[in-house]
């Protein structure tokens, strides 16, 4: 999976390109806990280009849930795909995150 990162003062937006699995998962806990060391308080986790998920890139979802949470922030996911929804589902974690269709409308939510 590839990561990039455009920080916006407290808000960081985290776009995910590719398969999220163990290896991938733990970068992308590295790039989150990066941001919040950086003073980021939310996280837009843009998965419009991945297609599958993990256990290890589910409890990464949660962590980064719980973490933004702690920080006084939020996490948004942006336009997940329906493969990537039944899976939450399945995991009954679907509920613990909120989405959005696009990073426009994921960042006014955070307002």
């Amino acid at each position: 999976m590839k990561l990039s990162v455009e920080d916006h003062g407290m808000v960081a937006l985290v776009v995910a390109t590719g398969d999220c699995t163990s290896d991938a998962s733990d970068r992308l806990r590295r790039t989150v806990a990066d941001r919040f060391a950086a003073g980021a308080r939310s996280i837009i986790l843009d998965l419009a280009s991945v297609a599958l998920l993990d256990s290890a890139a589910i409890e990464t979802l949660l962590w980064i849930g719980e973490e933004s949470t702690r920080q006084g922030g939020a996490l948004r996911l942006v336009a997940p795909q329906e493969s990537v929804l039944a899976i939450l589902r399945l995991t009954r974690t679907a509920d613990r995150f909120e989405a959005s269709a696009s990073v426009e409308l994921a960042a006014r939510s955070l307002r």
